[in-house]
C-alpha cells in the first residue's frame, strides 16, 4: 500500500498546499481583523479537516515499511528505495506544504501591483520576476518533497531530484561516490533549503561522465550508508535480479 501514496505524493502535496494555504489565509482574516469584517465559516473547519489528512499522509510517507527499503548487500529484485539519501531535506520539503500555499496565493497580486505601478513598473517588474520564479521554485520542490532521493528497480537508477526525475541504466553506471559541491551549487542548495549544503552523492558512468545527484543530499552518514547501497546494487550480479 505504500507505493500508490508515493506515486501520488505530488497530489497530496498539492492538497496540503490549498488546505494549509487557505486555512491560513482565513484564519488571519477572520482573528487578525479587528473590524470583523471577515466572519467565521464552515470552509474553516473543511479546510483544516484536509490539512489533517495530509498530515497523516505525510506521516505514512515517512515512515516506510522495511518491504519498501534497499538495503547494503541485499539483492534489489523489485523497486526498493535508498532512504538514507534525500532524508535531510524530504521532511523540510514536505512540512512547508502549508506555507507554500500561502505562498502561492501572494504571487499573482504581487505581480498585478507590479504590472500597476505606473512609472515604476520599470523598477518593481524585475523584483516581481525574481521573486515569483523563487516562490514557484521552492513550491515544485515542496510537490516533489516526498519522491526525493533515489530508487533501485533490477535493472535501473531513478534519481528524483529538486525539479527533474533521471534514470540511469545499472549497466551504465560504474559506481558511486560522496563528493563536496562546488561554491555555485553549495550557495544555491543554502539559500534554497536554508541550510548549510557541502556534499551530495554522485555517479560515475562507464563511458566517463559523472552525474551528481542534487537531491540525494543528506548528513555524512547518511551518504556514506546511501553511496554504500548503490555500490552493492551496482556490483551484484547481473542473474541475482529479476529482469
Amino acid at each position: 500500500m505504500y507505493w500508490p501514496l508515493f506515486r501520488f505524493s505530488p497530489a497530496i502535496m498539492l492538497m496540503g498546499m490549498i488546505s494549509g494555504g487557505w486555512l491560513l489565509i482565513r484564519s488571519i482574516l477572520v482573528w487578525g481583523d479587528v473590524g470583523g469584517a471577515y466572519t467565521f465559516g464552515i470552509d474553516i473547519p473543511i479546510a483544516a479537516t484536509v490539512l489533517l489528512v495530509w498530515a497523516g499522509c505525510v506521516v505514512l510517507l515517512l515512515i516506510p515499511p522495511s518491504s519498501v527499503l534497499a538495503r547494503q548487500g541485499g539483492e534489489v529484485k523489485t523497486p526498493a528505495l535508498v532512504w538514507p539519501l534525500g532524508r535531510r531535506f524530504r521532511v523540510w520539503a514536505m512540512a512547508a506544504a502549508p506555507i507554500c500555499g500561502l505562498l502561492g496565493t501572494m504571487i499573482p497580486p504581487g505581480i498585478v501591483a507590479a504590472l500597476g505601478s505606473g512609472r515604476d513598473i520599470w523598477f518593481a517588474l524585475p523584483i516581481v520576476i525574481a521573486t515569483t520564479a523563487l516562490g514557484i521554485a521552492i513550491i515544485w520542490i515542496s510537490l516533489r518533497g516526498a519522491i526525493l532521493g533515489v530508487e533501485l528497480t533490477p535493472t535501473h537508477l531513478i534519481a528524483r531530484g529538486y525539479f527533474v526525475t533521471k534514470t540511469h541504466s545499472r549497466e551504465d553506471i560504474m559506481g558511486v561516490r560522496v563528493v563536496s559541491l562546488t561554491a555555485w551549487q553549495s550557495y544555491l542548495l543554502e539559500k534554497v533549503m536554508n541550510r548549510v549544503v557541502d556534499a551530495t552523492a554522485e555517479l560515475q558512468m562507464h563511458d566517463g561522465s559523472k552525474h551528481r545527484l542534487f537531491a540525494s543530499n543528506s548528513h555524512e552518514d547518511d551518504l556514506e550508508i546511501g553511496a554504500e547501497i548503490v555500490r552493492d546494487w551496482c556490483d551484484a550480479k547481473p542473474d541475482a535480479a529479476t529482469p
